[in-house]
């Protein structure tokens, strides 16, 4: 019989599920602290805890890992991570380090992707399967231990969860994950340090926003619903005015601001009406843009806009009190950038 990872249990229900093994409840914080800290990969390392503990515990839960298969690094720094996981499915990570310091993890929540979106590579994977609490949380964990191995420790300073697949599809592992990734115990990161991107799945966004504060990233992409169905079929259940009205009420009870990631795709979605158009839509919210040039990638005819029409949708935006930032497209070579993940 196959025994249950110990990281996919529920932050919540660990002392619990500790406590029904006999073990005092505070074994809870000394195995997050073994599993996420110091990236433990057998009980035996658990040298706090008794032997009779460890030993329960090894008779109950195993401790899985993710298996690095394959680094690919591109020549602005950007490092990609390619994961088989326990069923030979595959995932990727990207490690992103920027001028000012900050280093950026983008981790993956599904093998795969339902959501069809036609600028994306994953897309075209169509959906395998979701990712397991403790498949999120191992691209950290092998991410880290990757770089203390290869003597180039960057301590990540953000998390992004806007890898592979719908984070909002995938929720209670994903909620999980990030109850884990903010635990003092384990990761520690503050909320602001941490983003989670949606195709704009409004209920689920609704309830996450609630229950895990932090910082939301809607894939808007398109300013008329007639263009976002064809770019992204999520559109025709959650089009752009039900989202726009979510927004909005998050914007007033939140701290964070909306973040709008907008995937700039030449003749399509990047005209001087669209541009007028986003202005009108984000009235009332406290929202942050980035431009995303769309990223090429084998088997897409889209296009990319000219830099002379990113720089004026810049500076308009701008002018209108929206903040904008242009995302570079970081790892392009290796088919690292946003929408190239593919395994």
């Amino acid at each position: 019989m196959k025994l249950q990872s110990i990281t996919d249990v529920p932050v919540e229900r660990l002392a619990s599920s500790m406590a029904a093994l006999g073990l005092k409840q505070y074994a809870a914080s000394q195995i997050i602290a073994w599993l996420y800290k110091k990236r433990a990969t057998s009980f035996e390392d658990m040298t706090n805890l008794s032997k009779g503990a460890r030993k329960i515990l090894k008779e109950n839960y195993s401790i899985s890992r993710l298996k690095l298969q394959k680094t690919l690094c591109a020549g602005d720094g950007t490092t990609k991570y390619l994961f088989s996981l326990h069923d030979g499915k595959k995932v990727e990570s990207v490690l992103i380090p920027a001028l000012d310091g900050r280093v950026t993890l983008c981790i993956s929540t599904q093998v795969g992707c339902a959501m069809g979106c036609t600028f994306c590579r994953t897309a075209k994977m169509g959906f395998v399967r979701d990712l397991t609490q403790g498949e999120i949380l191992g691209q950290i964990i092998e991410v880290q231990r990757e770089q203390l191995t290869a003597g180039e420790m960057r301590p990540v300073t953000n998390i992004v969860l806007m890898g592979m697949g719908e984070p909002l599809v995938n929720y209670d592992a994903v909620a999980g994950a990030v109850k884990m990734i903010l635990d003092e115990r384990a990761f520690n990161f503050s909320k602001r340090r941490v983003t989670v991107s949606t195709s704009g799945l409004v209920s689920q966004a609704e309830k996450f926003s609630r229950e895990l504060d932090v910082k939301l990233a809607i894939s808007l992409n398109a300013t008329t619903d007639e263009v976002r169905n064809k770019l992204m079929p999520v559109n025709r259940r959650f089009p752009i005015g039900e989202i726009m009205k979510f927004c909005r009420s998050y914007s007033k009870r939140s701290k964070h601001h909306v973040t709008f990631e907008y995937v700039m795709i030449k003749g399509l979605n990047d005209t001087e009406d669209d541009m007028k158009r986003l202005v009108k839509l984000l009235s009332g919210i406290r929202a942050k843009v980035n431009l995303i040039p769309f990223n090429p990638f084998p088997g897409s005819d889209l296009k990319g806009p000219l830099e002379s029409t990113l720089n004026k949708w810049q500076n308009y935006l701008t002018d209108k009190g929206i903040h904008t930032n242009i995302r570079q497209s970081r790892g392009q070579e290796i088919l690292a950038a946003c929408g190239q993940l593919a395994a």
